[in-house]
């Protein structure tokens, strides 16, 4: 007995590490596909050029203009800044979850008050719900799963960002062809499409939040090395560093460039090479492919050529395309052209908060890239008001290449881009 009491006691704590790791990934794993699942409804926000073309048919109960039809769109990206500075601010205060949840419940409650609207003279109702409420949901509901994942995945952000804005980007690709059923189906009144998607909406976004959680606090954020480590800064201390106005000035280029071209993608299509209605709103749901597509490929990328590398590529190669759109006339070669601007437009949304957390830290990612979205609100107030203005006046073509040498020579931006870490 003696003997037996002096052996020594098994170690029944050695497969603790393996079981914990486990679960740490299946959390993983539940918190990504519930937040592509969060976000496939704010994606839907790309797909206004068909609501719009609905609300500017002349045989409906709107029959508005195209400078009018533009407006819910560009006051929405205006007032997304709103959202993400507060979503920023509440993720270092409140769980992600009840974020979500009101982010969800403005945005879709947003839709719903729009679809309300029954005409020209409730136009004001589509501003107010589309515009002014979806809008800061919009902004709130982006900026805390994008946050999020980079907290479960900090040794891949740029993958991490790239899951979160896949799940928007995927979010246009589904959306678009209901919304051409919907506003088909309401010919009269297309605003009613607005109701059906708000009620869809309300489920898919609260339904994914509902699984929002922060990680176990030893990943959140990991032990970094070398001269990133040395510095996290808060939102007032970036502000102060050049290299945050650097960052958002190419973030806002780098969305104006595609948000632009998307906000008249059906009618440009139609103008300058004369696909039919049906075919130009297919073409508008199938470039979402490619929005979605970008998110992930430049992340990959980027691991190559560089966070900042990666702007380079990406505005170049948008500019470029949008100077030959200018000049097309078939649809043929519409669709490619119009293809690589969106890769890189959806891109820039994967690649941001990854270099934004590289230069500043990622333990108050949220609320420094949450401010840096004013680039984003910028982009989508005046771009697509410039665009179309631009089009009014002279053609689509002159509007793209306007827009095409800007966003070219705004390539030269990222060269300049350094991390305050190492100033």
């Amino acid at each position: 007995m003696q003997s037996a009491i002096l052996l020594p006691r098994p170690d029944l704590t050695l497969p603790a590490a393996p079981k914990r790791r486990r679960r740490i990934g299946r959390r993983r794993g539940l918190v990504a596909a519930a937040v592509v699942l969060n976000q496939l409804a704010y994606g839907a926000i790309y797909s206004w050029s068909i609501l719009s073309a609905g609300l500017q048919n002349p045989d409906s109960n709107f029959a508005l203009g195209r400078g009018e039809a533009g407006l819910p769109f560009a006051t929405a990206h205006a007032l997304v800044f709103l959202g993400t500075v507060l979503g920023g601010l509440l993720m270092s205060k409140r769980p992600p979850r009840g974020i979500a949840l009101l982010a969800g419940a403005l945005y879709s409650g947003g839709l719903l008050l729009a679809g309300c609207a029954h005409g020209r003279a409730d136009f004001w109702l589509v501003l107010l719900g589309y515009g002014v409420v979806s809008g800061v949901g919009l902004g709130l509901g982006y900026i805390v799963p994008t946050t999020l994942l980079q907290r479960w995945f900090p040794g891949h952000r740029a993958l991490a960002a790239a899951v979160a804005a896949g799940g928007f980007g995927l979010g246009s690709v589904l959306s678009a062809p209901l919304a051409r059923l919907l506003v088909a189906h309401f010919a009269a009144n297309p605003a009613r499409a607005l109701l059906v998607l708000g009620g869809i909406f309300l489920v898919t976004t609260l339904t994914g939040a509902a699984f929002f959680r922060n990680p176990p606090r030893p990943i959140a954020i990991p032990a970094q090395q070398g001269p990133l480590a040395s510095r996290d800064y808060r939102p007032a201390q970036a502000l102060r560093t050049r290299q945050w106005y650097l960052l958002t000035l190419i973030l806002f280029f780098n969305t104006a460039a595609g948000i632009s071209m998307l906000s008249v993608l059906a009618p440009a299509a139609r103008s300058l090479t004369g696909l039919s209605p049906t075919a130009a709103a297919a073409l508008t749901g199938a470039l979402g492919v490619f929005n979605t597509v970008g998110r992930p490929m430049w992340a990959w990328l980027s691991g190559r050529t560089g966070l900042a590398g990666a702007f380079v590529l990406m505005l170049a190669s948008q500019g470029l395309c949008l100077i030959a759109l200018s000049q097309v006339t078939s649809p043929a070669l519409f669709f490619p052209l119009a293809a690589l601007v969106c890769l890189s437009f959806g891109g820039g949304f994967a690649t941001m908060p990854a270099l934004a957390s590289e230069f500043f830290g990622l333990t108050h990612a949220g609320g420094v890239y949450g401010l840096m979205l004013i680039g984003w609100s910028l982009a989508g107030l005046a771009g697509p008001l410039v665009v179309s203005e631009l089009a009014a006046r002279a053609s689509y073509g002159t509007a793209f290449l306007l827009l095409g040498t800007v966003t070219v020579a705004a390539a030269l931006l990222p060269r300049f881009a350094r991390s305050p870490r190492r100033s």
